[in-house]
Parts: C-alpha cells; sequence; structure tokens
C-alpha cells in the first residue's frame, strides 16, 4: 500500500512515505519494511530503537519546515494490517505552503475522521520533493 513516488526516506526497519491526505500538512505514515501484522507489540527491540529514531527525525524536519503545534501518532491497521504509524502534525493556526493555506479544522479534537485535503496528487508530490530536500539538508 506504499505508493514509491511518496516515500521521504528509508531506514533499516522504517519506509516513510507522505500520506495522500494531506488535510494535515506534513502528514506521514511509517511503515515497517518486513512484514508483520498486528501491532506495535510485535516489533523487536531494534525495530523500536530506529522508529524512535525515526520520529525524532521526522519531527526535527517538521519543526524546520512547517512549525507544528504538536503532533500525533497513531498505529490501526483496520484497513492495512501491515504494522505501519501515522505521523500527523497538528496546528493551532494555518500554515501556508506553496501559496496554499491548511488548517487543522480538528485542532483540539482526535485528527480522525480527516478533512479532505486542500491539495491534488500533483501538488503532494511537489511538497514530497520539498520535504525530501529539507531531510537532505538536515542530515
Amino acid at each position: 500500500m506504499i505508493d514509491p513516488k511518496f516515500i521521504l526516506r528509508e531506514t533499516p526497519y522504517w519506509t516513510w512515505s507522505l500520506f495522500a491526505n494531506q488535510s494535515y500538512l506534513g502528514r506521514v505514515q511509517m511503515t515497517l519494511r518486513r512484514e508483520c501484522h498486528g501491532s506495535l507489540a510485535n516489533i523487536t527491540e531494534d525495530e523500536w530503537s530506529d522508529l524512535r529514531a525515526s520520529l525524532r527525525a521526522y519531527e526535527e524536519t517538521m519543526l524546520g519546515l512547517f512549525q507544528p503545534d504538536r503532533f500525533n501518532y497513531v498505529q490501526l491497521g483496520n484497513v492495512w494490517p501491515q504494522v505501519h504509524v501515522h505521523a500527523i502534525p497538528r496546528y493551532a493556526t494555518p500554515r501556508n505552503w506553496n501559496s496554499i493555506s491548511f488548517t487543522d479544522e480538528r485542532w483540539g479534537d482526535l485528527p480522525l475522521p480527516e478533512p479532505d485535503s486542500p491539495i491534488v496528487e500533483l501538488d503532494v508530490l511537489l511538497l514530497a520533493k520539498s520535504i525530501r530536500a529539507a531531510k537532505a539538508k538536515s542530515e
């Protein structure tokens, strides 16, 4: 279920991919690279360690780009059983990227159900390119 054109980064254990619905600017899905169904309780110590490092690197990148006010993390697996974590930046006030305004319509509440994305796939691809470039600069 990972669309290769949205892949931002690969670590030894996790693949970062930009989520197609960008109702939360910078929302990323981190997917375990080995096949594993169920929950985070099924991952190894090395995978946990790499996930923690990935979350820190993700937050650093998002803070540099969009200054989120907080981060939400969700691991559900209801639609796709492969272990993956949704990293959702949250914003108290609107943010702008590429002359497009993003408003966190559910600020102060759960991120789901997610609102409609204010951008189309072509913009998501441009956003992925911007995030890849920012991440490369920080390494």
